[in-house]
Order: structure tokens, then sequence, then C-alpha cells
């Protein structure tokens, strides 16, 4: 019986390499086809390789190329997987600055003058944004001006990218500031992550309750207290209430549809332009707890911005004006140019910091620690790595805690809408 089993063809995987050619001076994007468990797998093929170190190339990146979820479906079901210009990717408007600086790292890394590197960048960039941010950077270096300023210019660079690239200038070592910002964007990001995770599951957990509830009222009770009209009569208390919320649910339900449509555009449409991440703000800055628990994530990313500046060559009292402009809240921007105030006043680090509300006890005697042996940069990279990792441990300690509370309250709310729906059967039912 096992040899009448077919074993599917092995599927191979395209794979999208990016690789600077100095020949031409050009950074190359071509797409190949490997099997698909090397595609998988984390070192591409030696002869690949061979192939781009041959011609002096530089690897900058390998990213394989997942065919759309429509395209497994349409094999299994034998039929012919679409293709074409439909199935690439969309551009987006929104600079990946953490790719922008790797591409420019291994550039630079590579022997690359910046000039050098942002010409190459220019060459191989086909989307109408990146060309436009490429020119203007071009046009600015071209110009005398230095990288951070003609980052600056563009406006497309957060703050603390600025910092860490205008402190490089004094040093030489961009790479190694290009080096510390993706660390600091990887532990902002993943702190990031873990949170919308989180969030995920309850929002689904919620959504799905409040289908099974709409479905109840409008189609379910409706239908079931025609029936048991007839048989009972009126109905009385909670299941009366509940009958009739059923009956002014169906009759505005055209109108209730739309301000629900409505409300979802408005929703967007604050989304998009960020009223309503800072209505939620406003709101978890009134409730303790939440305030506590997100100031983690505050602290973490203000330590491990202000080690990535001062390890590159920027003052305390710099790093924390600079701090004020990461987005960190109205409060914790007045913390931190009270707290550069009192370090230009004369104050120690650590009475400073832990004045303005930006140190606890533990982070005071490691800023002590820095003051004594003068390595700042380890000591603030530990209080940042300290307070992520207790952001990360309240994040999932809150899921583990919200999972079941959620569905808790969503199936008794499920079984009292049930239960009251079928009180008058067994009203009828005692009576027969």
């Amino acid at each position: 019986m096992a040899a009448c089993l077919r074993q599917p063809p092995e599927r191979a995987m395209k794979t999208r390499l990016r690789w600077f050619d100095p020949a031409a001076n050009a950074v190359r994007d071509e797409v190949v086809e490997l099997p698909a468990r090397t595609a998988s797998a984390a070192p591409l093929p030696d002869a690949l390789l061979a192939r781009i170190q041959a011609s002096g190339g530089v690897l900058l990146s390998s990213d394989d190329v997942r065919a759309p979820w429509w395209s497994d479906l349409s094999l299994a079901a034998g039929l012919p997987g679409r293709t074409g210009s439909g199935t690439a990717a969309r551009v987006a408007h929104k600079l990946d600055v953490a790719g922008w600086c790797h591409e420019l790292r291994v550039l630079v890394r590579a022997g690359m003058t910046v000039v050098e590197a942002i010409e190459a960048l220019r060459a191989e960039a086909t989307e109408p944004q990146r060309v436009a941010l490429h020119e203007a950077l071009h046009s600015a270096l071209q110009q005398g001006q230095s990288l951070s300023l003609a980052m600056a210019s563009t406006g497309r660079f957060p703050a603390v990218l600025l910092a860490s690239v205008q402190a490089s200038e004094r040093t030489g070592a961009l790479p190694e500031a290009l080096d510390d910002f993706l660390r600091y964007h990887e532990m902002i990001d993943g702190l990031r992550r873990k949170l919308i995770s989180a969030a995920i599951y309850p929002a689904l957990v919620l959504a799905l309750g409040l289908v099974i509830v709409l479905f109840l009222l409008l189609f379910v009770i409706p239908r079931f207290s025609a029936m048991t009209t007839d048989l009972r009569g009126g109905f009385r208390g909670a299941t009366g209430a509940l009958m009739a919320l059923s009956q002014w649910l169906l009759q505005h339900a055209q109108a209730l549809a739309a301000a629900g449509l409505m409300l979802l555009m408005g929703l967007y449409w604050g989304w998009r332009r960020g009223v309503v991440l800072s209505a939620l703000a406003r709101l978890a800055e009134t409730i303790g707890p939440v305030r506590r628990r997100l100031d983690e994530f505050r602290l973490a990313k203000l330590y491990q911005a202000l080690a990535l500046m001062f390890r590159g060559g920027c003052t305390l009292d710099e790093a924390l004006h600079r701090c004020a402009a990461l987005g960190l809240g109205p409060r914790f921007s007045a913390n931190a140019l009270a707290a550069r105030q009192a370090l230009v006043q004369g104050r120690r680090v650590s009475d400073a910091l832990r004045e303005a509300g930006l140190a606890d006890t533990v982070g005071e005697r490691l800023l002590r620690v820095g003051e004594r042996s003068g390595n700042f940069d380890q000591v603030l990279q530990t209080i940042a790595e300290r307070h992520g990792a207790r952001f990360a441990t309240i994040v999932e300690r809150s899921t583990r805690l919200a999972e079941p509370i959620l569905l808790m309250i969503v199936a008794l709310v499920v079984g009292g809408v049930v239960v009251l729906m079928y009180m008058p059967v067994f009203d009828i039912a005692g009576q027969l």
C-alpha cells in the first residue's frame, strides 16, 4: 500500500539576493530559485556565494520570496497557481530604517565612502520614495553637509539615529554607530512585538464573543421568541428584557450597522493620524498600574538610547537633551530635561536621574558604580536590559492572567444569554 502512495514533488523556493557589484558601482537585486530546504536554511549554497565573491561582490541580504497563500490552496485542489504582478508586494511608504542602516553599514565596511554608498543605494532604488530620499541625501552631501545634517533634512530618520550618526562623525566610527542603532532598534522592536502579540489574543476572544452574542440577539432570539410567545404568552423579568433588547436591535439594525461602520472608519482614520494612540496614552496615564508598567518600556527605551549616544561620543547632558525628542511622552520628556538641567548645574548623574524620577533604587546604585568606574555605556546598557526584561515579564504574566479571565467573561455572557433564552421552555415543560 505504501508503494501506491506517490510523494509530491519538492517545490522550489525563490530567494531574493541583494549584493554590491564593485564593477558597476551599484547594488544588484536578483531572484534565484533554490530547493525548499536549501532556501529556508541559514547558509546559502557555496556555489552561489562563490559566484558573487568571484566578481568581488559583497552580499547584503537574502530573503525568501514566498508565494501567496492561495497558491498552496490552488496546488492542493489541482488548479494552476496565479502569477503576475498582482502577487507582488505593495510598496510601503514608510522607510525601513533598520534595513537602510544595515545596507549602509555593509557598504561602508566594504570600503566605500559615505557618498559612494549613497550613490549605490540610489542606483538600486526603484520605489519613488526611496529614489527621492537618496537623491536628497546625495545632493546634501555634494553640497558639503555632513551625513547627520543630510539625514535630518529629509525628516525620515528617528532622532536617536541622527544623534548617533552625528556623534560618530567626531570619531569616524560610522559602522559602529549603525551597529549600535541596530541593536537599539532590535531591542525596542522586540518589546513592541511582545506587547502586540499579547494584545492579539484578547482582541480575538472579545471579537468572537461579540459576534456570537450579536448572532443570538439578531437571528436566534427573534425566531425563538415568536415560537414561544404562542405557547406561553409574554415574557417577564430578565428574559423579557433580553427579548425587548433583541427586538430593538432588530428594528434598528440598519441604523446600528451604519453607525458601526462609521465608528470603524473613524477608528481607522484616528489610528492612521495617531489620534487613537494619543488617546490611549492619555488614558494609560490616568491608570496607575498601567502607567507603571508602561514606564518600564519607556525607561528601557530611554537608557538604551542614552547608552547608544554615550557610546558614540555624546555627553550625558547632550544625550538627555536629545532623548526628550524620542516620543516618550510629556512626562518623561520633561523629566529628561530636568535631569539635564541638574547635570549642567554640576549634580552627580545618579542624583540627577533619581531626582528626576528616571532611576529607581537599583538603577541609582548602578549609576554610582558607573561614576566610580567610568564605564557608563555598560551601566546604561545594563539598566536598559533590566527594564526591558521587567517589561517583557509583565507583559507575559498579564497575558497569562488575561486569557482565562476573558474566556470566562465571554463564556458567562454567551451562556447567560442562552440560559435566559431557554427559561421559558423550562417553564412550559414544568406546566405539562
